[in-house]
């Protein structure tokens, strides 16, 4: 029986599933924690991001009760009375019900990914995404483990002994597993250093805070909008007033999913306001046309306060309002840990409103996560940029 529905779903999906592809998978140093334990840290174990989910080999659910056995390359996941068939080859999945799921299994490694947020929502587990001494942890559990603010606070240094181990470095006398003194050509990167420690019990929090983008949308973008949408967050995108470097469908993606639609001036402080919104009129056509909307919502690349007074005066009476970001998130610089970590150190620094930027580099949807989960756990609002609002800006301009 079991044979036959899946040679069915397989006809019915192999073509579309085939002319998809199997999507490049973004790997960054990331753990993996079940319950309360670390594991061990490889290459064929780290998570993976594909196609916007989070993936891990299937043996993280067999560690957590979740039986697993295969047959004609068909993976099956049982528990509690539920069961997930994959097919990596075939690009299917379906239930006992036979519902099917748009995220399928991978083979990669030497072993099979199954997308964590299914699997995890039809066996009654849970995970989460934590920044533990400066690295990424992905966590899953069954309730009968630690809070994640008493597994960061227990585990840093298990953390730290996992990773040089993966790294081949020796924490205890700073010379790596082939002997080399980590003064020497095995030292770690500047980046992988020095990344401040997260205070989960801030004495301080921002009153609320404002998520921006910064830059022309990319290949990196559709795996932001995703952590997005997963968080339950919109943001304000800035985009460049040079239309040619948009991305047409990422664009209006962003409209549709209630995000604010805002353009970016690189504002020669010699150019005259008229020419400023000439340039801002121009995009506002182009958005028009992709989206159905125009956006009167502005910031400049260098800042607002490098706006003449008569820039600015031209600019407002053309109806445009003028907004800076008040912190970079440093995600176009470094790792998602770093940017996290100094994050969430501005954010304990201030009970002020926050205006974050990002952009669209590789690390960026990892940072929004960790940063959205961060403000989850401390009670910090986000907010959505508007005309309504009165706007923040470099140059005290609130008009």
């Amino acid at each position: 029986m079991k044979k036959g529905i899946r040679r069915i779903l397989s006809g019915l999906l192999c073509a579309g599933v085939l002319a998809l592809g199997i999507p490049a998978p973004s790997r960054a140093l990331t753990l993996t924690a079940v319950n309360d334990s670390i594991l061990p840290l490889s290459d064929s174990t780290m998570p993976a991001r594909l196609g916007g989910e989070v993936y891990v080999p299937y043996s993280v659910f067999s560690q957590l009760g979740v039986s697993a056995s295969s047959s004609d390359g068909v993976l099956d996941l049982s528990a509690n009375g539920e069961t997930l068939s994959f097919s990596p080859a075939e690009g299917y999945v379906y239930d006992q019900n036979l519902n099917s799921y748009s995220t399928p299994a991978y083979s990669m490694n030497g072993t099979t990914y199954v997308p964590v947020k299914l699997c995890c929502g039809k066996f009654g587990l849970s995970y989460s995404t934590l920044a533990v001494a400066g690295e990424t942890v992905l966590r899953v559990t069954d309730g009968s483990a630690s809070s994640d603010s008493a597994f960061a606070a227990a585990k840093s240094g298990t953390i730290e002994n996992t990773i040089n181990s993966y790294k081949g470095i020796s924490s205890a006398n700073g010379s790596s597993s082939n002997g080399a003194s980590s003064n020497g050509g095995t030292a770690a990167k500047p980046d992988e250093t020095s990344i401040p420690k997260v205070e989960e019990k801030p004495a301080r929090k921002p009153a609320r805070v404002y998520l921006t983008f910064y830059g022309a949308p990319d290949k990196n973008t559709a795996a932001v909008l995703d952590t997005l949408r997963e968080s339950g967050r919109t943001a304000a995108f800035f985009l460049p007033v040079k239309s040619a470097d948009w991305t047409d469908d990422t664009v209006r993606r962003i409209a549709a999913e209630g995000h604010t639609l805002a353009l970016l001036l690189d504002a020669d402080e010699k150019a005259s306001g008229d020419a400023l919104v000439e340039q801002l009129t121009l995009a506002n056509e182009r958005l028009r046309l992709l989206t159905g909307v125009q956006t009167r919502i502005v910031s400049v690349s260098t800042g607002c306060a490098q706006l003449s007074r008569a820039q600015r005066d031209v600019l407002i009476a053309a109806g445009y309002r003028l907004w800076d970001a008040t912190l970079d998130a440093g995600d176009e610089k470094g790792t998602a840990a770093r940017a996290y970590a100094e994050t969430a150190q501005r954010f304990s620094e201030t009970n002020a409103t926050v205006v974050l930027s990002l952009h669209h580099s590789k690390e960026t949807a990892e940072a929004v996560e960790l940063i959205s989960a961060y403000m989850s756990r401390q009670g910090i609002p986000s907010g959505t940029i508007s005309l309504a609002l009165t706007p923040i800006n470099g140059a005290n301009e609130t008009r």
